[in-house]
């Protein structure tokens, strides 16, 4: 009788392995578009408006017909649960660009998986857009100009200055310095330069990252801003000496679900 408790045991052992490998994912996300790929969507309702950015606010540009065939070049937002206005899809269509929301298109690939290119506009206290932005035309797009950077840590200077150019309507900008262990520093500014100090980065040597993300805010305090377009990468810089590798952490099991079944893990934010 004690055997074939033993023999119940490991076999119930045995299937919570099982299950517990069914459910775990390895990393990274396997619908993610292959390098070249063409991710096509179908419109499927009749008449869905296009707009010239990613949210209701932007100016409508056209109207496509349902069954109609387009190219999607990219999303904004993550599919949780429910469609419920903050999904959008970046399209080509009649030689043309715009935005879809994304609740109108069938995708050839889940909409989690296709690459982010757009954020949403800031609201005020009465949830409406500042009236600092242009909605004519995509706002981000306007965010363009050169990114610069003086000075150099391999020949002894003690701060570097990057320089990038102006979002209109922004009034707040965060460069993001990636170490090469990945940690993040922010150092903000509400002009369009920046000094990073060499004390405020790590001991460790090698090849730094800084990227840098436009926000508006009418309240103080960081928590209130309100990121206004991706970030954008200014460019890299050498710190001298060896590149030290932080100690490992245990991580969770990441786990898969499919966007358009069960109850997704959400991702964290694009954000620094």
């Amino acid at each position: 009788m004690k055997r074939n408790w033993v023999v119940i045991l490991c076999g119930l052992i045995l299937s919570l392995i099982g299950v517990s490998m069914l459910i775990a994912q390895p990393p990274g996300d396997p619908d993610a578009p292959a390098e070249g790929e063409v991710i096509t969507g179908i419109v499927e309702f009749d008449g869905a408006t296009v707009y010239v950015g990613p949210d209701f606010a932007y100016d409508p540009i056209a109207q496509l017909p349902k069954n109609a065939s387009v190219v999607v070049l990219g999303r904004r937002g993550d599919f949780f649960t429910t469609w419920d206005g903050n999904q959008w899809l970046e399209i080509e269509f009649e030689d043309q660009t715009g935005w879809v929301y994304a609740r109108l298109i069938r995708t050839s690939i889940p909409f989690n998986s296709i690459p982010p290119t757009g954020r949403r506009l800031p609201r005020d206290g009465n949830r409406r857009v500042p009236q600092v932005f242009d909605l004519s035309d995509n706002v981000c797009d306007r965010w363009v100009g050169e990114f610069t950077r003086t000075g150099d840590f391999l020949v002894g200077d003690a701060a570097l200055t990057v320089s990038f150019p102006a979002l209109e309507g922004a009034n707040v900008y965060s460069v993001i310095v990636i170490a090469p262990s990945g940690e993040r520093y922010a150092f903000d500014s509400e002009t369009t330069t920046v000094e990073i100090p060499r004390n405020r980065l790590p001991r460790s040597g090698g090849t730094y990252t800084w990227r840098v993300a436009p926000y508006w805010t009418n309240e103080p305090g960081r928590w209130n801003w309100q990121q206004v377009c991706l970030l954008q990468t200014g460019g890299t810089f050498d710190i001298p000496g060896e590149v030290i590798t932080p100690r490992p952490t245990r991580t969770r099991v990441p786990y898969y679900y499919n966007y358009y079944g069960g109850t997704p893990t959400p991702t964290p934010p694009l954000v620094p």
